[in-house]
C-alpha cells in the first residue's frame, strides 16, 4: 500500500513539474514577442550605429571576464569612440552618461571601482536595449550574488559569463 501511494506521488509530482515547465516555456514566448512589438522602431544606420557599440562592447565584457586592465582600459576607450560616433541624438543622450563613466574604467584603477562603473555602463547599454528593436543577439544578464548587470552576445554565449565575479564566473541569468 504505501508503495503505491509513494509512486502515486511521484507521478503526479513529475506531471505538475512537467506541466509547470511547459507553462513557463510559453510565458517566456508571449514574453519575448510581446517585448518585441513594445520597443521602438529605428531606421537601419541607428540600428547598425547601436549594434556596432553593442559589439566594441563585447571586447570590453571579455577583458572583464579574463580581468586584464590594460584591455579593459583600451576597450572602454574603443567603446566610448563608438558612442561618440552616434549621430541618432536621442539615443546617444541615452548613453551620455555611460560614456562619462567609460573614462573612469582605467587601468590604474581598483578591479572593484572598474566594476562598478561597468555596472553604470552596462545599465544604459541595457536600458537602450530594452527600448529599441535590435534584434535578440543582445541581451541583459544580472548576478544576484554581487547585484550587478552587463549586455552579452546570446549568439556567441550560451553560457551565462560574469565579468564581475572571477570565483563564480558562470553566475548569473537573463535580466528581466
Amino acid at each position: 500500500m504505501l508503495k503505491l501511494v509513494v509512486t502515486t506521488l511521484i507521478f503526479f509530482t513529475f506531471n505538475s513539474h512537467a506541466s509547470d515547465s511547459t507553462h513557463m516555456k510559453n510565458m517566456k514566448k508571449e514574453k519575448s514577442s510581446m517585448t518585441m512589438s513594445s520597443k521602438k522602431e529605428i531606421d537601419a544606420k541607428t540600428k547598425t550605429e547601436i549594434l556596432a557599440i553593442l559589439e566594441a562592447n563585447e571586447s570590453l565584457h571579455a577583458a572583464f571576464f579574463k580581468y586584464d586592465g590594460k584591455k579593459v582600459e583600451r576597450n572602454a576607450k574603443a567603446v566610448s569612440k563608438k558612442i561618440a560616433a552616434l549621430k541618432n541624438e536621442e539615443i546617444k543622450k541615452l548613453l551620455t552618461y555611460g560614456q562619462k563613466t567609460l573614462s573612469k574604467i582605467t587601468a590604474k584603477a581598483d578591479r572593484e571601482e572598474n566594476n562598478k562603473n561597468y555596472h553604470l555602463v552596462s545599465m544604459a547599454l541595457i536600458h537602450v536595449i530594452n527600448t529599441y528593436q535590435l534584434g535578440d543577439k543582445y541581451a541583459a544578464y544580472r548576478c544576484p550574488m554581487v547585484r550587478k548587470k552587463w549586455v552579452q552576445n546570446t549568439k556567441k554565449m550560451a553560457k551565462v559569463h560574469n565579468p564581475y565575479a572571477p570565483e563564480m564566473p558562470h553566475c548569473g541569468s537573463l535580466a528581466h
